[in-house]
């Protein structure tokens, strides 16, 4: 008898453990036997994910890449169909919704939510009927390594539980600041979950900093005006507007995420600025709607899991009757995108645009501190006052740029062609030498900060001088990059310098701001002498040493001046961009 081969024995048991078993009413987390005082840790989470997985048909977990704690990353995969391949989901008409949990562990209200908000799907014995539409992803603990450094106190504003993760990774990175530059093998991960399963609909737990109110929730969904007119309108008009209502219809009042820090709300508020380096600017390079619950740190561990439970519920009740216009909107906003020719790359708060917003806000005063004899803001919690205030929600773009119909990427600079690569960005290396007509940045001026930022030295500030080549680029060195695919928006704002969350930006191609070659003053004086008798050269020179004391005054500065003119400057490597567009 012939044996079936390994291969088929994993795909298997793969098979019937996704499938096997029925649905079970009980299934208690351990939120629920510390009677809301407790948070599931890292192992206490899955244990509790595999028996429910036992127990439901409904319900798959799978492992999908690596973190940086050594652990994989698991993704929850629950459908009513009962069917967990990625590509058969891809291919059918259902909306894909992915949850992503405790990527600050510290903050673990979604953790324990999710468990509760599954479980009460999956027992429902209508399930099946409801859900046909609707295919729920769940990560249950994407920061893994911050999950097992478990402690009791490092959330200093934070009402419970009694004990949780830390902020950090196992590299000691805020993991909500990693998606675009990948530092972590979790976000390497996420970024290749993100393309593959491609969802219509992101949603991350967290639990807020800041200023004292009296709601539970408050919410954050992708910049409106960043997703573009077909998705940020059904955002901000549509689906937002349905959660505040529903969410006040059963009693758990919620508003806009609270971006105040170090006075009271009270004067009005901002949204917050969602560059690409965070979950819901990231997901909108991919045309995908992005959402940020953020409970309020004050409140009980208890009421936290509850509301963020609560809103679950109501966004899986929203998604369910928009599912088909959800899509229909992603699909017209994608082809829209494939026609944009000019495409914002920073942004800025709109002033003039202004929304009231009904706000019940915890009396502020300032009384002076009695550990440091300063003026400090306090927050009278028995007194609650409820007025309009103005709330600004529009961002207006301060730099554009017309997008090329190609890039090249230098094959030298590998760890760019990856990221692209696991965004799922198409691009081809080239196989033989060409002429071609390109154009090239010089970087002009940057700034660079003083202290390092999640590991980098990050340039803000980025500006650019355009020139203009007819170069030869040789065969296997660079990648071409056709810009007029799915991911254009993904392709731009990393690629071009001045965006805010640029690869450059993040320190990808400091090597090019290094001068390589230099010269000897006292070789190089006698051809400084003869560059002065070109009339060109002797005219700008002149000039600086009329004006630029920090010129005339110094030797280095004037011989430097006639080297960067000579024909040895490095003048196509030395603050040139490497990647290039073809316009």
């Amino acid at each position: 008898m012939k044996l079936p081969s390994i291969s088929f024995l994993f795909i298997a048991i793969l098979v019937s453990s996704c499938t096997n078993g029925l649905n079970k009413n009980k299934h208690l987390t351990v939120f629920e036997e510390s009677v809301g005082q407790k948070t599931a840790t890292y192992y206490e989470g899955l244990e509790w994910w595999r028996k429910l997985e036992d127990a439901s048909p409904y319900v798959c977990i799978q492992e999908f890449g690596e973190t940086d704690a050594g652990q994989p990353l698991h993704l929850i995969i629950i459908n009513g169909k009962k069917n967990f391949a990625k590509d058969k989901i891809n291919e059918s008409e259902q909306l894909i919704w992915l949850i992503n949990n405790g990527i600050h562990p510290g903050e673990p209200d979604g953790i324990d939510a999710s468990m509760l908000f599954v479980r009460d799907l999956v027992s429902d014995p209508e399930f099946e009927e409801k859900y046909q539409k609707l295919v729920i992803l769940i990560i249950p603990f994407y920061n893994v390594g911050g999950a097992l450094n478990r402690n009791c106190c490092s959330r200093a504003n934070q009402n419970g539980p009694e004990s949780y993760g830390f902020r950090g990774n196992a590299k000691n990175l805020d993991l909500n600041r990693d998606f675009i530059k990948c530092d972590s093998k979790n976000a390497k991960s996420f970024n290749k979950l993100f393309s593959d399963w491609d969802p219509d609909v992101y949603l991350e737990t967290h639990v807020s900093n800041g200023a004292d109110y009296p709601y539970t929730m408050t919410f954050l969904a992708s910049q409106a005006d960043k997703l573009g007119p077909v998705l940020g309108d059904f955002v901000r008009d549509e689906l937002a507007v349905d959660l505040y209502s529903r969410m006040k219809n059963e009693g758990d009042e919620m508003i806009p995420y609270v971006n105040v820090f170090g006075h009271s709300p009270d004067s009005g508020y901002a949204c917050f600025y969602d560059s690409p380096r965070y979950s819901t600017g990231y997901a909108a390079l991919h045309h995908s709607i992005g959402l940020l619950t953020e409970t309020h740190m004050l409140k009980p561990f208890k009421q936290r899991v509850e509301s963020t439970h609560r809103f679950m519920h109501q966004l899986s009740v929203t998604l369910l009757s928009r599912s088909q216009k959800i899509q229909e909107l992603r699909a017209s906003a994608i082809n829209n995108t494939l026609n944009q020719s000019e495409f914002a790359l920073d942004w800025e708060l709109d002033s003039n645009m202004v929304t009231p917003l009904s706000f019940k806000g915890h009396k502020a005063f300032y009384d002076t501190s009695k550990v440091t004899g300063q003026i400090q803001l306090f927050y009278d919690k028995a007194e609650i006052w409820e007025r309009s205030i103005p709330y600004f929600n529009h961002m207006v773009a301060t730099k554009t740029i017309q997008a090329p119909s190609f890039y090249l990427i230098p094959s030298a600079w590998q760890e760019v062609v990856e990221l692209l690569a696991i965004n799922d960005i198409e691009m081809k290396l080239l196989e033989e030498d060409t002429m071609m007509d390109i154009t090239a940045y010089e970087i002009k001026d940057y700034h660079t900060a003083q202290s390092p930022y999640e590991g980098h030295y990050v340039h803000d500030h980025t500006s650019v001088e355009t020139q203009y080549w007819h170069k030869n680029i040789q065969a296997e060195s660079y990648y071409l990059v056709d810009v007029n695919q799915p991911k254009k928006r993904f392709i731009i704002e990393t690629l071009e310098p001045e965006a805010p969350d640029s690869y450059f930006n993040w320190n990808f191609f400091d090597e090019i701001l290094q001068q390589k070659e230099w010269f000897s003053s006292y070789v190089f004086d006698a051809k400084a002498e003869e560059m002065l008798k070109d009339p060109s050269i002797k005219k700008v020179y002149d000039e600086m040493m009329e004006k630029d004391p920090t010129f005339s005054l110094n030797s280095l500065n004037q011989l430097y001046f006639l080297y960067r003119n000579s024909e040895h400057y490095e003048r196509e490597r030395h603050m040139i961009y490497p990647v290039f567009r073809i316009e």
